[in-house]
């Protein structure tokens, strides 16, 4: 089970990455739009970035010129060389609710807690420790109980953009945005589930994916799955 965990945490988004980073033809059919269609439509470079321990990785952010830098999803941890490049700061979405779920899954603990929402942070690192910046909003979204642990995780993808977008208005109108500090006593951090963790979660009747939840996923880049027969 934690090998079907990794796939529908990091190995469905990978999957899509290639179609979606390196082409310049239109890639997505569906209704979202993929890395190089967004390139296309709005002349925003795309770029991998290599290892933020490489002195190359570092140097590529600040040859970006950005004002802000928004992570998502992001695997390295932000040291402060990185976070001083950004003239308005490092601003981070997270999968979880703050300071409550700091670390990796926040969807999958809140649903084995038992709790009746699942939510994402929007906060400010300014340091390089874990989950632990100024709170600026969050997010929630209802438990689904027939509903897969993927659901839920994709549920909370347009509210956190909303999030971002919200963030980047106030800032475009030069609104204070400091956000709100943590309690770092409050909450736990959590690693990567388990065995004993996922046992649990299926116990209580949790499902990791439905196939209708994966063929949703990929049709909505434009990568049909379903076979239609007469």
């Amino acid at each position: 089970m934690l090998g079907q965990l990794a796939l529908i945490e990091q190995d469905f988004f990978n999957a899509l990455a290639p179609g979606l980073i390196g082409s310049s033809d239109q890639v997505s059919s569906g209704h979202r739009f993929g890395f190089a269609e967004l390139q296309q439509r709005f002349g925003v470079p795309v770029r991998v970035l290599p290892s933020l321990s490489d002195p190359a990785g570092l140097q590529m952010l600040q040859d970006a010129g950005a004002d802000l830098f928004i992570s998502i999803r992001f695997g390295q941890i932000l040291k402060n060389e990185a976070l001083a490049i950004p003239s308005r700061g490092v601003l981070n979405l997270h999968s979880g609710l703050l300071p409550q779920y700091r670390g990796v899954l926040a969807t999958f603990r809140a649903l084995l807690n038992g709790d009746p929402e699942i939510g994402c942070t929007l906060h400010w690192i300014d340091s390089p420790g874990i989950d632990v910046g100024r709170i600026i909003e969050t997010a929630r979204v209802a438990v689904e109980k027939e509903r897969s642990l993927l659901w839920h995780i994709l549920s909370l993808y347009q509210p956190g953009a909303r999030l971002i977008l919200n963030a980047i208005r106030r800032l475009e109108r030069d609104e204070p945005m400091t956000g709100t500090s943590q309690d770092r006593s409050a909450g736990a951090y959590y690693s990567f589930p388990s065995e004993d963790d996922l046992t649990r979660f299926t116990a209580l009747g949790w499902r990791l994916f439905d196939r209708e939840d994966v063929w949703d996923l990929f049709e909505s880049y434009g990568f049909p799955l379903r076979i239609n027969t007469l």
